[in-house]
């Protein structure tokens, strides 16, 4: 389904393909039959029900032109395009939901290009404005096969997403880097941080927990240069904690951590147990990676 919403150009081949497959509807995906178009009050409030849910929930794709049966697409079920125009379909959605959706696409395609065999593809992204209120002043979201009315702790929780910020752990790597001394391996470890959210967060902090080195392997940080605190924890792991020197913008990466370490020339074996936590500690929340992903490290840039 993922491949299917991400296309940017559908042609009518891909409504026979989802036919003669019996795709599934599901939360991302639903088919409705020309029926579902009318100029009726009630026809307007199902079209808009229906697509609010998509924005509330992960974002989707609604097909009108489409039976369904036992939620599997069966047939095709032509709209007049004629009678029911792309810019009527999108004035029905902008007219019926509170707040407007932003980046959504109507698409149409026609069999052969015979207007009244037409069938016409939504393409709803995830909103970053949500809830979004349906004309019947009821929130909705995706469950299953359906679009279903949103409990109250829901839509709160939604009106409170929009004011705190949502920060991930984006990426991480320790790679090989060049030493002076030859007996040594020179390592630069490094996590960047991504504030997913729409709210920019002032202050975030990621803790770096290295355990399970062997006991008789002298190793060297470099607490000075990259500015962070380096603590040995009662079980022999080496805890180092950096805090952002900066605020986090909606939408942007940051360099959350960046240490360097040595230690003597050694086989990957010796690394076989060594674990890897890394926390991401902010004002609304927090993430985490664990791994045992240290030897394929160590095998980056070997070379140097």
């Amino acid at each position: 389904m993922n491949d299917f919403y991400n296309k940017d150009d559908y042609k009518f081949e891909d409504i026979h393909e989802l036919i003669n497959n019996e795709v599934e509807e599901s939360i991302f995906l639903d088919f409705k039959s020309r029926g579902s178009l009318s100029k009726s009050d009630n026809s307007k409030k199902e079209i808009a029900k229906d697509v609010s849910a998509f924005a509330n929930s992960e974002g989707g794709i609604i097909i009108y032109g489409i039976d369904e049966e036992n939620h599997k697409a069966k047939s095709i079920s032509y709209i007049d395009g004629n009678e029911y125009t792309k810019e009527w379909l999108e004035h029905v959605i902008n007219s019926n939901i509170q707040r407007r959706l932003s980046d959504l696409r109507i698409i149409p395609l026609r069999e052969q290009g015979h207007i009244e065999k037409t069938i016409y593809l939504v393409k709803i992204p995830k909103s970053k404005m949500a809830p979004h209120m349906s004309k019947d002043k009821r929130y909705y979201k995706r469950f299953n096969f359906e679009s279903v009315m949103m409990e109250e702790y829901e839509v709160r929780n939604l009106f409170m997403k929009k004011s705190t910020s949502e920060l991930v752990i984006a990426s991480w790597d320790c790679r090989k880097t060049k030493t002076d001394v030859e007996e040594m391996l020179k390592y630069i470890c490094e996590v960047d941080v991504f504030n997913s959210g729409d709210v920019c967060e002032e202050s975030f902090k990621v803790n770096t927990i290295i355990s399970n080195f062997p006991k008789t392997m002298n190793i060297k940080w470099d607490s000075i240069q990259y500015k962070y605190q380096q603590t040995v924890m009662g079980n022999g792991a080496v805890k180092l904690s950096s805090k952002s020197s900066c605020p986090i913008y909606p939408q942007e990466y940051l360099n959350g951590f960046r240490a360097y370490f040595e230690i003597p020339k050694i086989d990957e074996d010796d690394l076989k147990n060594v674990e890897i936590r890394i926390d991401l500690l902010y004002s609304s929340g927090s993430d985490r990676v664990n791994t045992k992903m240290l030897i394929p490290w160590f095998k980056i840039n070997e070379d140097l």
